[in-house]
């Protein structure tokens, strides 16, 4: 059978893609806050820079190149910023410091406007590097046309660190997957020993220990209830084939003891010349033991059938009295012969299938009679009680033991196997009279008194019962 693949293995790689996304997550947030400081920082650098651009040139003046170089000396010391000037007529007056690119078309700053962070405009430079820059109109000294001042910064250095903090944010990321993956791998490997000890002690497991070499109480509370549930399970497989084993066995010795009687009194009819009637008398009992069989047969059909669910219950609304003197009156011939007189005591109505009814409650009554001591009488009585319907036939012996009770209704149970007579009985009424009362959800009970009473009861639900 193909596999799934590791459990193990597709649980860490679980962890590794969600540490991978917590670690990428983290490390993202962690960039932008780190860009927007250092962008912050940058910016009000530039800030202090064009005031300081603005409070040169309005207390100096600039009436000669060398006084505009002097400007120039604002943003001298760092390569990234620049200056640029222009007269009110548009003429270049200085520019220094780096490629700026083209700045965005914008009104500049009027004369004494205050220089804030909504004063800085933001476009690509030359090389596609980010520039901030601000754009301010002054007066150089006492002259009365304002000139056109820019100072600005190209973040080279800023893009430098922010992509090398991207590459090691990548690879902490990329490491920390792994390692979650290889770490929870292990985890998981430890944590799923438990399992693996389960699984070593289920192959252990046979049908002579019939028990789970693993202590549930020792293990994860996770995985107790799934111990106790194969504990359970095993438990009730190795029942099952004990039943099974049981079954055979018994299913054998009662299939032989009718063939060994055909086989028997065939081969001594054979051995010698018998009259007509001698060979009658032999074809009759023949007759008998195939009749026992065919009996049999069926009901193992029967009960191979309920136990597939392919037994249709019909249900009818059943004369409880009628029901019992109609059982009564097919087995006075045999309680006759044994001196054994049947007693009717029944009221109300069943909701059951008639067929079934009279098969589980003829097989109680021919047990009853079987085992009822001569000149004691066997009693059926019947009632509704509230949302049942019970029916119980009773009758005097010898009883049975009460470790026999439990198992009275499984296949082939003798509660007295020395004095089970196999022609009489193939021991699987009683499983018989279960399966019925099973097919009409109710259930079948017995209770004796050793050597006073013996009482097998059987409790139909009511009209809404289940299934009906």
């Amino acid at each position: 059978m193909k596999s799934a693949g590791s459990l193990t293995a597709r649980l860490a790689l679980a962890f590794a893609l969600i540490a991978g996304g917590a670690f990428a997550g983290v490390g993202l947030y962690l960039y932008h806050a780190l860009a927007a400081q250092i962008i912050e920082r940058d910016d009000a650098e530039l800030l202090r820079k064009a005031a300081r651009a603005r409070a040169e040139l309005a207390e100096t003046g600039a009436s000669n190149a060398e006084r505009w170089r002097e400007l120039g000396g604002v943003v001298a010391g760092n390569a990234e910023y620049g200056l640029l000037a222009s007269a009110p007529d548009g003429t270049p007056l200085v520019a220094t410091g780096a490629e700026p690119g083209v700045p965005p078309e914008a009104p500049a700053l009027p004369p004494g406007a205050p220089i804030g962070p909504a004063s800085i405009r933001a476009w690509s430079g030359a090389d596609g590097l980010p520039v901030h820059g601000i754009s301010m109109l002054a007066h150089a000294g006492a002259q009365p046309l304002p000139v056109q001042v820019t100072v600005y910064q190209v973040a080279a250095s800023r893009m430098a660190l922010l992509r090398a903090y991207r590459w090691k944010l990548v690879l902490a990321t990329c490491l920390g997957a792994l390692a979650a993956g290889v770490l929870g791998y292990a985890a998981l490997r430890a944590g799923m020993a438990p399992l693996r000890r389960i699984a070593a002690g289920t192959r252990a497991v046979t049908f002579t220990s019939g028990a789970l070499p693993v202590d549930p109480s020792q293990l994860p509370a996770e995985l107790n209830e799934l111990a106790l549930a194969l504990q359970h399970m095993i438990e009730r497989l190795r029942e099952r084939y004990e039943r099974l084993s049981q079954f055979s066995a018994d299913l054998a010795h009662d299939f032989r003891t009718p063939i060994n009687n055909l086989l028997g009194q065939t081969q001594v009819a054979l051995a010698s010349d018998r009259s007509v009637e001698e060979y009658q008398a032999l074809l009759v009992s023949n007759v008998e033991e195939y009749e026992r069989l065919g009996r049999m047969i069926e009901n193992m059909l029967f009960l191979a059938r309920a136990d597939n669910a392919r037994v249709a219950v019909r249900y009818a609304e059943l004369d409880l009295a009628t029901e019992l003197e109609r059982q009564a009156d097919y087995f006075e011939l045999l309680a006759d012969a044994r001196g054994i007189t049947i007693l009717v005591d029944a009221q109300g109505q069943v909701h059951a299938d008639p067929t079934l009814l009279r098969r589980a409650v003829g097989n109680l009554i021919s047990n009853a009679v079987r085992y009822a001591p001569t000149g004691t009488q066997v009693r059926l009585w019947a009632r509704e009680a509230g949302a049942q319907v019970r029916i119980e036939v009773s009758n005097p012996g010898p009883g049975i033991a009460a470790e026999d009770l439990p198992k009275l209704f499984d296949r082939f149970f003798r509660a007295d196997p020395a004095r089970a007579n196999s022609g009489e009985s193939s021991g699987i009424g009683l499983a018989i009279v279960k399966t019925i009362m099973d097919l009409h959800h109710g259930t079948a009970q017995a209770e004796s008194i050793p050597g006073q009473v013996t009482c097998f009861r059987l409790i139909f639900p009511g009209r809404a019962g289940p299934g009906q």
